[in-house]
């Protein structure tokens, strides 16, 4: 098992001397700040819901926050993991780990990275763990469509994985964990911030061998891994209103061994190697003025894979995709109680390798509206429209209404209405791909829609949504020994159009061929209920408590219409009789 060791100590010298540059400015500074006595409750902001800070108990978007301690209670090494304790969010283990939102496979959810997005999707999904969490501050869910802020990919809903940010001076952390057949971990972190200038580096590393496991005659093998990650992120506020913000990350992950995959019901196992490796650098600029911001940024990403396969044939399978960012983002505080916000994005993506030969490109040219208001205390609102058009399937537009009603105060009854659209293009996969897989147990070929001639239409989706969340520590007066209980319910209702799928399309050389088309229409509904809070016990202890559960129903509208007129269902085989 090799890893490319040379890369990270290069990645570790550069993250040193960023350090040490970082370091040499800070010592320039003048921390010195008045003390103070006053303990102040603040509320919590999120950014994902609206693309600015808003408190949280005033967004008229319902963001999910999911802080990253919770995993150091419970011992959870990945993303994935964490995630995985939220309502409503279902884990899909696969190719890769992926979430499912509002009953829509992981191909509908946008996964972000300090706001940026993540490449690299395989079979549609993005891999969470890619992103350890030893870096991981918190995560932003948002269930539902997003397409009106961000475009393709949000049909589902978005997940933002934010890491932290320095402001109290320096600060370290180093932890090394080993667990059964996962393996070990080591993660360390260093860090120097004030109001005016941070820096931190991250290092991550992590291997395990490879190892079986024996249920009953069946055998699961798995293969041995040798990972790691480095991550900086540098700000500075070179003036009041001028802010400047860098980020760099390189990951990298070799695995060796056997796969063990399923196929049509039947257990596969192939001998071979899978490396992946990661690299982004995005550069941001804010300038405030009074109640102006404008702000931009530029962002640029590699995501590659390869396979090579212990087979007679010694068959390998690369695959590479570049993705460039340059945005651009304006917000207007028109008063207290009103904002606006505009802006507009470039995005260039290719993919390149075995799968792809014809080196495809896309680019996408995008422009978005919002307009926030609280006309009154008990109600706030958030209007937004955006436009995508790109180079494979034209143009749509995006819009969504969202409206928080306060009726009994700010923090006992929040009522969310949400209304809108969402649309999910034709990806790289669907229209370009050409992969055969000959390895034992598979023997198929995937052939994306333009290499048959087919055209793609987009997705389309309407969804709806009522929540409602009761403060039950202020309503039932829970103090002292209760501490932020609170009670949650969620109706949502998702139609979507257009719904590509897979299909059958023939055999040929002893292969099965399936392509794409748009062949569906299908509804999602269902029910989401939560209930979270503290207990103060005796001698400082501290019992944090959290519930959850979800019914979703999933339907194939079309299959429903088609039982409906009678042209659809079962026969029985020694009578003869439809029903």
């Amino acid at each position: 098992m090799h890893l490319d060791w040379r890369t990270l100590c290069c990645g570790w010298s550069l993250l040193l001397c960023w350090g040490c540059l970082s370091a040499a400015a800070l010592g320039a500074q003048n921390t010195a700040e008045a003390d103070t006595l006053r303990l102040y409750r603040t509320p919590e902001v999120v950014v994902t819901g609206s693309r600015n800070p808003t408190a949280a108990d005033k967004a008229p978007v319902r963001v999910e926050v999911v802080p990253a301690t919770r995993a150091d209670m419970a011992g959870q090494l990945t993303v994935a993991e964490l995630l995985e304790e939220s309502a409503g969010v279902v884990q899909q283990y696969r190719i890769r780990t992926g979430i499912q939102l509002m009953g829509l496979e992981p191909a509908y959810t946008l996964v972000l990275l300090n706001g940026q997005p993540l490449t690299g999707r395989v079979a549609g999904v993005v891999d969470l763990r890619r992103i350890p969490l030893g870096n991981v501050e918190r995560i932003e869910i948002v269930k539902g469509p997003m397409s009106s802020l961000y475009g393709n990919a949000a049909l589902g809903g978005v997940v933002n994985i934010l890491t932290p940010r320095p402001t109290n001076g320096w600060e370290g952390r180093l932890q090394v964990q080993h667990t059964t057949h996962t393996g070990s971990e080591l993660h360390a972190r260093l860090g120097y911030g004030t109001h005016r200038l941070a820096t931190l580096l991250y290092g991550f590393l992590h291997h395990s061998a490879p190892f079986e496991v024996t249920t009953d005659t069946a055998r699961f093998p798995y293969a041995g891994l040798t990972e790691g990650a480095l991550q900086a992120t540098a700000y500075w506020q070179l003036h009041p209103g001028w802010d400047l913000q860098a980020d760099g990350r390189f990951f990298q992950s070799q695995t060796r061994g056997a796969f063990a995959e399923s196929f049509g019901g039947q257990l596969a196992v192939n001998h071979g190697a899978f490396r992946q490796r990661e690299w982004s650098a995005a550069t941001t600029a804010s300038w405030t003025y009074r109640r102006a911001r404008l702000q931009g940024g530029l962002f640029a990403n590699q995501y590659e894979e390869s396979y090579s396969w212990d087979t007679p044939q010694s068959s390998t399978d690369d695959f590479r995709q570049r993705l460039g960012r340059l945005w651009i983002q304006y917000d207007l505080l028109w008063n207290i109680r009103y904002r606006f916000t505009a802006g507009g994005e470039l995005l260039v993506e290719e993919v390149s390798g075995s799968r792809y030969p014809e080196h495809p490109t896309v680019r996408t040219t995008a422009a978005f509206t919002q307009w926030e208001g609280m006309p009154y205390e008990w109600l706030s609102y958030a209007l937004s429209v955006r436009w995508d058009g790109t180079s494979t399937y034209g143009g749509a537009w995006s819009p969504k209404a969202s409206f928080l009603l306060r009726p009994w105060g700010e923090r006992i009854v929040q009522l969310r209405l949400s209304v809108g659209t969402g649309f999910r293009a034709p990806d790289f996969r669907q229209l370009f791909i050409r992969f055969t897989n000959r390895l034992q147990g598979a023997g198929y070929a995937l052939l994306g829609a333009r290499q048959l001639g087919l055209e793609l239409a987009p997705e389309y989706s309407r969804a709806a949504e009522v929540s409602l969340l009761v403060a039950l520590e202020d309503l039932l007066r829970l103090a002292p020994w209760g501490k932020e209980w609170a009670l949650e319910a969620r109706l949502f209702a998702n139609w979507v159009h257009n719904l590509i799928e897979p299909f059958y399309v023939g055999r040929q050389e002893g292969l099965d061929i399936y392509s794409y088309r748009n062949l569906a229409r299908i509804a999602t509904r269902g029910l989401e209920l939560s209930v979270r809070g503290t207990v103060e016990l005796p001698g400082r202890w501290r019992l944090q408590t959290r519930a959850g559960y979800q019914f979703l129903d999933a339907v194939d509208l079309d299959v429903l219409a088609a039982i409906a007129a009678g042209t659809a269902g079962t026969q029985d085989p020694s009578t003869g009789r439809f029903q």
